[in-house]
């Protein structure tokens, strides 16, 4: 092999290869489109087994790589899909024909073909074939996904007859010694009779078994096969193969302990459309199929003795990768092998020995490398090394990769490429092209590096034909790296934009100003004041300065005209005269302290200008939100010892004192209350108003009123609780409401029935309120979450769930006597027990029976003697699988005197299993378990749903598992008629 495949990771290993090209002229971009369906089947649940099969697809393969297919079977192309077009009958025969001379490339490996024909219409067309599917053209072919997976499964049946015909007992059959490419001529005259030799193709064989078991979806006997192989192949220093060996089982085991993949996010493990709908439904490794036999009775003595640890894996592929080392002709093997060993210490946040790996993988040499094989290299190497987190490495290969694009070898240098790669090495080199980055005595990065490097961008945008582009970077250069540019340096880049005038191009230096906000009366002159100063070591000649604003009615004026400034001088510039209208708005009240003012000027506005002698009204609206809670002391103080429930015998609690209590000095409830619900609210009101002769020369007066506003709360709850409904999706929110005032007011919410509240009273009020999904709520993104204060985060993520929480409740207060209604909101008083308690369960289970659902004291009806129908729905809504779980269904009679009966062996009888498993459920996922039961009596019965969590060193709450109550009525079975 001579060309890496820099994608590839650890968990192709259990992949099958899978080439799709065109045969004959193909549109490329409907070419494509196929392509894309096909790669979307990358995983298929084989019918009849517990097992996926993945598929790795490629449109481009070297015929020479499939030759190391015996040394890594997910090298060897097993699958062939053809795409042509094909329109009159007639050239049928030459497609078929192309066809077959396309297979003949990898007849040595393919275990079956497809050919997609689209266009040809006829008695061809109609003919039913296995190996060739017609359609009538690239937007009438609907079945394409189905054909793969069809197709896919039938590399499954060659692929597991290969496995067993393999991994059975040949002792007493010659071994076939296994050969990668170069090594054919080294055993030529080998005595093959030799104890050596014989151990030398039982571990080669043991490896290649190995192999295909990870191909086959048996990931644990692919580790003893592996182990066994390892053990032969280092008795016989059988190094290059010892080596694959190695690395096979360094593969299964990433695939083990990270079955999301290795590869980013872009390649995780996801399920295919091909995969059924029960798939996550499966049993648990050991656990007891419907047929009371073993799925597989070695899994967990596989796992556990045979995989690697995680800091193993990586010891492994080191030993691995220096056996590969001693081999020149499996250089490109050990690349890819130092490449997958990066992606999992990535995933293992160990970036100092990724670095080790890549290192070693820079010096890796692989012979005469195209240009384009080179550019690749180093944009690989950049990647990775970005992938770590070591950005100055990453954007120095990705730099030399951009050099590469030029090289002198190359006939046609692609100047775009270069620059396209150029610019995204700048944060790697800590260079923002936005001056506002840069500030004095804050430099980041190395100067000297990042001037080199706005050189060859000012170069390279030069040479793709963009002038403009090149001054521009010119002039960030002068603005930006001044201080570290020498006299002949400064005097350069001068050079260099006075030489672009050829193309009518000039270097101009933008200075940009704060906007001071001033005002002027109409037709008086503003004067601008400009200082230029310049700070280079030689004369530069201005052939033109001008003022650019952003007001029409501003008049421009040239500044300077063929003015030359001295090095280190100051020169004046001319003044500006600026003619500005004034805004003839009459009335004008600005807000300086809060938002809790608001106006509406046109209402006011239609009535001026005034008469002498009128007036006019600007009405102000003043609305706060305020705190409905009170601090934890008042609260104990007003809740007494718990008898505040009803009628609390406190009056006006801001003129009144609340009785003594006898171990307690007497509490100010007056000065208390005050000071915890006052709320005073400050803000000026600035007018501005012009009229006659003042008006026509501009002038106006000020005038500044301050507002003082004193917030009390009407109603406030004392108390919070919850309480339990008959529905594990309900419950019920408990407040004592406490009104403060001295009128009767009401209160009321969504579904409930008003409370009338006298003055100074607290009554309770049960609000029976559907659970929240506060999963579903908007989660900040990682980069707001990574610059934000964490209790700033909890800050918000409390207020969103409240805002929430009071959308659904709909409090709202009103006082009878003024017919004024207000919501008011729970937030302050939710701690967090009562949002746990108020939080619909990520876990949600669904009980039916008979097909109907069992909540809210539902009772099941059914017949003595009939099947009665049990299904049991676990829907996922956390943000991480779960399980995998064990449910035991025990039913019951509860006789209702604290005694249970569960001794009902005659009475009830399961149809089948009355224990369930329910394997690994993901997120946004569903499991449901059936059974049934038949009542041999009448009676009432119940259903208890006992859970065991088979997972290990996870705890999870236990209100995530709980089930609904089920409660079941067995009647009698009307007698038929003349029975």
């Amino acid at each position: 092999m001579s060309v890496p495949d820099y994608l590839q990771c650890a968990e192709d290993h259990q992949t099958v290869l899978v080439v799709v090209q065109p045969v004959g002229i193909v549109p490329e971009d409907q070419f494509f489109k196929i392509y894309k369906r096909i790669a979307s089947v990358s995983q298929v649940s084989i019918r009849d087994s517990q097992r996926l099969l993945y598929i790795r697809y490629r449109h481009h393969y070297l015929p020479e790589n499939n030759e190391w297919g015996d040394f890594q079977t997910h090298r060897k192309v097993v699958g062939l899909i053809s795409i042509t077009t094909c329109g009159p009958a007639k050239e049928w025969p030459q497609t078929a024909e192309r066809f077959h001379g396309q297979k003949e490339v990898y007849s040595s490996t393919l275990y079956d073909s497809r050919l997609l024909v689209f266009g040809l219409q006829g008695e061809i067309a109609e003919q039913q074939r296995t190996d060739v599917a017609f359609y009538p053209s690239f937007e009438d072919c609907s079945d394409v996904e189905k054909r793969v997976e069809d197709f896919v499964e039938s590399i499954f049946i060659v692929l597991e007859s290969k496995r067993l015909d393999r991994a059975t007992d040949k002792s007493g059959d010659k071994i076939p010694l296994l050969c990668v490419p170069f090594e054919k001529k080294d055993f030529v005259g080998l005595d093959t009779d030799s104890r050596h030799y014989k151990k030398r193709c039982q571990g080669r064989m043991r490896k290649h078994v190995g192999d295909l078991c990870l191909q086959a979806g048996m990931l644990q006997d692919a580790l003893v096969h592996y182990h066994m192989a390892v053990e032969l192949l280092r008795g016989v220093n059988d190094f290059l193969w010892l080596g694959a060996a190695l690395e096979g089982l360094c593969s299964a085991s990433v695939i083990f302990h990270y079955p999301g993949g290795t590869a980013g996010k872009t390649a995780g493990r996801k399920p295919s459309i091909s995969q059924p709908a029960d798939a996550g439904k499966r049993h648990r490794p050991g656990a007891l199929t419907a047929n009371g036999i073993s799925a597989d009775t070695s899994t967990e003595i596989g796992r556990a003795k045979n995989c690697l640890s995680p800091e193993d894996i990586i010891e492994k592929y080191k030993e691995a990768i220096s056996y590969y080392g001693k081999y020149k002709n499996a250089g490109v093997i050990e690349l890819e092998a130092c490449v997958k060993a990066v992606r999992v210490l990535a995933i293992q946040k160990r970036a100092r020995e990724a670095s080790e790996f890549l290192q070693n993988a820079v010096y890796i040499n692989l012979g005469q490398l195209s240009e384009e094989e080179k550019i690749q290299r180093y944009s690989i190497l950049s990647e990775l090394y970005e992938l770590i987190g070591f950005h100055r490495k990453s954007a120095f290969f990705k730099r030399v990769a951009a050099m590469q694009c030029v090289a002198p070898t190359i006939p046609e240098p692609g100047w775009r490429a270069c620059y396209k790669l150029l610019l995204e090495t700048l944060p790697g080199y800590s260079l923002s092209l936005d001056p506002k980055d840069f500030s004095k005595g804050t430099h980041r990065g190395w100067a000297a590096v990042q001037m080199r490097l706005l050189h060859e961008l000012v170069y390279a945008s030069r040479r793709m034909g963009n002038p403009g582009l090149s001054v521009r970077h010119l002039s960030f250069l002068l603005q930006t790296m001044l201080d570290f540019l020498s006299d002949q340096g400064q005097l350069t880049i001068y050079s260099q934009g006075s030489g672009l005038k050829s193309s009518n191009i000039t270097l101009s230096f933008i200075v940009e100003f704060l906007k001071p906000y001033f005002q002027w009366v109409q037709g008086d002159v503003c004067e601008v004041q400009l200082m230029v100063y310049n700070p280079m070591p030689y004369e530069l000649r201005v052939e033109n300065m001008v003022s650019e604003n952003e007001y029409t009615q501003m008049s421009t004026s040239s500044l300077a005209s063929l003015a030359i400034f001295y090095p280190n001088r100051y020169h004046r510039a001319h003044f500006l005269s600026v003619e500005c209208a004034f805004l003839s708005l009459f009335v004008f009240a600005e807000k300086v302290f809060g938002e809790f003012l608001s106006w509406e000027l046109e209402e006011a506005s239609s009535h001026l200008p005034l008469k002498p002698g009128q007036a006019v009204t600007l009405a102000v609206s003043i609305k706060v939100k305020l705190d409905f809670s009170g601090q934890e002391s008042l609260l104990q103080d007003l809740n007494d010892d718990g008898i505040s429930v009803t009628g609390l015998p406190i009056s006006s609690p801001l003129r009144q004192v609340l009785k003594p209590r006898s171990e307690t000095k007497p509490l100010d409830l007056n000065s208390c209350l005050f000071f915890v619900l006052l709320q005073t609210l400050e803000a000026v009101l600035n007018f501005k108003y012009s009229g006659g002769p003042g008006k026509v020369e501009g002038y106006y007066r000020e005038l500044s009123l301050g507002v003082h506003v004193d917030v009390e709360p009407s109603v406030f709850f004392t108390r919070v609780s919850t309480l339990p409904a008959t529905s594990t999706r309900q419950c019920h929110l408990l407040l004592d409401i406490f009104n403060p005032t001295e009128h009767e007011l009401t209160v009321s919410a969504k579904n409930n029935q008003d409370l009338v509240l006298h003055a100074s009273e607290c009554q309770r009020m049960a609000i029976q309120v559907d659970k929240f999904d506060f999963e579903s709520l908007p989660q900040p993104d990682q980069e707001t979450a990574r610059f934000t204060n964490p209790k700033q985060l909890e800050e918000e993520r409390q207020h969103a769930q409240g805002c929430q929480i009071n959308s659904k409740l709909g409090i709202c207060w009103s006082i009878i006597s003024f017919q004024w209604q207000h919501r008011a909101s729970v937030e302050g008083v939710l701690n967090q027990l009562v949002l746990e308690h108020l939080q619909l369960a990520p876990l949600q289970w669904d009980v039916l029976v008979n097909g109907k659902p069992c909540d809210c004291d539902v009772i099941a009806d059914c017949k003595v003697g009939d099947a009665v129908s049990l299904e049991v729905k676990l829907t996922n809504l956390s943000k991480n699988s779960v399980g995998p779980l064990a449910l035991t269904v025990m039913p019951y009679q509860d006789f209702q005197n604290g005694v249970q009966n569960y001794d009902l062996e005659e009475a009830v009888t399961f149809i089948g299993s009355n224990t369930f498993y329910i394997d690994t459920v993901k997120p946004k996922e569903s499991s449901v378990c059936v059974g049934a039961l038949l009542f041999l009596y009448t009676g009432d019965f119940y259903l208890k749903i006992k859970f065991q969590d088979d997972s290990t060193g996870r705890e999870l709450p236990l209100a995530w598992f709980t089930l609904p109550s089920v409660h079941i009525r067995s009647l009698d079975t009307p007698l038929q008629a003349g029975a």
